[in-house]
């Protein structure tokens, strides 16, 4: 079976990495192939950058359209949360033939859980500026009757390309410990327990450094629990696994070192996909 799992950039790797250890450690029911497919047209100039969100919605209709012609999956998951945010209203998703998941449905749901369990909790949602500005996950906590007042969101721009860059992670340190001041100063009551969702697949590799900063708060990565949505539970007596990576521009030298340091530990076949990836120009 082959599952294509894409980001605007590079943090959804970890989702590709936690899928190869799944499938490795328990089997599926049928031989699996993992395609990370980067649907960021530039190193320099991603999503976060385009102009309106018209052109955001063109190019990963494109992207999608051109992937699914290419490489001829039989799900496609989005782990990012900017692209799922759009994925609803790209024409592509209207008339799919396959399955197509984002994380944002995974993120919403493990924060609901977390929220119905303990009622005096708040959500704190980091995400980038445009994920934030969408306002999807305030929606759907709203629309399953969350009070509006445990909600907080926080944008944390630039974030994501330090996680990337900063193997060393002081720099990466010093932004987490502002940007959580900055949300905790939002809440009504900050004495309240906190539910914190990493609403950016970068984040998740710096979970610890949100936990600390937030004091031990419970810390919800959506990435360590896409394999559910990926895999719904089924395990099998299958345990080969084939990933690739392919981009349309080379991935730069700094990002393929922090990201060996982050996922090494996890899934050794997906490090060596991004060191070997598969540079496609024409990939959409």
């Amino acid at each position: 079976m082959h599952f294509i799992i894409t980001d605007s950039g590079v943090g959804g790797l970890s989702v590709c990495a936690y899928a190869e250890r799944y499938v490795r450690t328990y089997g599926f029911t049928e031989p699996v192939r993992l395609t990370f497919a980067n649907a960021a047209p530039e190193n320099d100039y991603g999503y976060n950058a385009m102009p309106s969100r018209e052109a955001k919605l063109q190019t990963f209709d494109r992207f999608l359209e051109n992937v699914t012609r290419r490489f001829h999956p039989d799900s496609i998951y989005v782990a990012c949360n900017t692209l799922s945010v759009l994925l609803p209203d790209t024409p592509y998703f209207q008339r799919a033939a396959i399955p197509v998941r984002g994380i944002v449905e995974t993120a919403a749901s493990l924060l609901i859980g977390e929220l119905d369990a303990d009622e005096e909790r708040v959500a704190l949602i980091f995400g980038t500026q445009t994920t934030i500005d969408a306002g999807e996950y305030p929606r759907r906590l709203l629309a399953h009757g969350i009070d509006a007042a445990r909600i907080v969101s926080q944008a944390c721009p630039g974030l994501a390309d330090t996680i990337s860059e900063d193997r060393e992670g002081t720099k990466t340190r010093m932004e987490i410990e502002h940007w959580t001041r900055e949300a905790r100063a939002k809440m009504r009551d900050g004495g309240k327990p906190i539910a914190a969702c990493l609403a950016c697949t970068h984040y998740g590799y710096r979970k610890d450094v949100f936990a600390k900063a937030l004091g031990g708060a419970t810390v919800i990565n959506p990435n360590e629990h896409a394999v559910d949505d990926l895999f719904g539970g089924r395990r099998g007596g299958h345990h080969e696994v084939e990933v690739e990576f392919v981009t349309r521009y080379a991935i730069p030298e700094a990002a393929i070192e922090a990201l060996t340091w982050f996922l090494e530990g996890i899934s050794p076949p997906t490090v060596a996909a991004l060191k070997n990836f598969k540079h496609v120009p024409d990939l959409f």
